[in-house]
């Protein structure tokens, strides 16, 4: 009698990728993805709180130094920048502090975006462009956008600046009342 060969254990795999195999590599790959995705939001979120942070900090610099020096400053709000302003006792005229590097004129980051809510109303930054723009078409200077006053006797322009980016969802407002007291809360 002739014997069969006996199935052998050695004989090769079919070539590819079982099931489950795929599966746990999927799972790896969605893991690390809601990591990545989750960590660009948090990145996006604490530039916001940074620039948030910057300005609150600039506000409160500015009203010390109004007190401090006896001069009236300005915060001045454009759609994606803001700077602070000295009124000059000589000429009566509101100018960008010359040798103070702090209250320069700051543009916002890319991305970042502000409303201004002055007496409770929100200022229309578009509206101010839009005016500007259908003016009797000579080159004059920009219009200055919206005040903040600060005074030397302590007082401020009672004012809500509210950050936000265009890819996170955190939202945080910069508020200021007329003792000159700022605050940052995150919405």
């Amino acid at each position: 009698m002739k014997q069969l060969p006996a199935f052998s254990c050695s004989c090769r795999r079919a070539a590819g990728f079982t099931l489950i195999e795929l599966m746990v590599v999927a799972l790896i790959i969605g893991i690390t993805l809601t990591f990545v995705v989750v960590g660009f939001d948090r990145d996006v979120d604490d530039e916001v709180q940074t620039e948030a942070q910057r300005l609150a900090a600039l506000v409160t610099l500015a009203a010390q130094e109004s007190v401090l020096h006896s001069k009236e400053h300005a915060l001045e709000f454009g759609h994606d920048s803001y700077k602070f302003l000295i009124l000059n006792d000589d000429t009566g005229q509101w100018q960008a502090p010359d040798d103070d590097d702090m209250l320069r004129e700051r543009k916002m980051p890319k991305g970042i975006y502000l409303e201004l809510y002055l007496e409770g109303h929100e200022f229309a930054f578009e509206e101010e462009a839009e005016a500007a723009a259908n003016g009797d078409g000579e080159t004059e200077s920009v219009a200055s956008g919206p005040r903040v006053y600060m005074l030397s006797s302590g007082e401020m322009s009672p004012f809500e600046a509210e950050l936000r980016h265009d890819d996170g969802e955190a939202r945080f407002v910069v508020k200021a009342g007329i003792t000159g007291k700022v605050e940052i809360e995150q919405e």
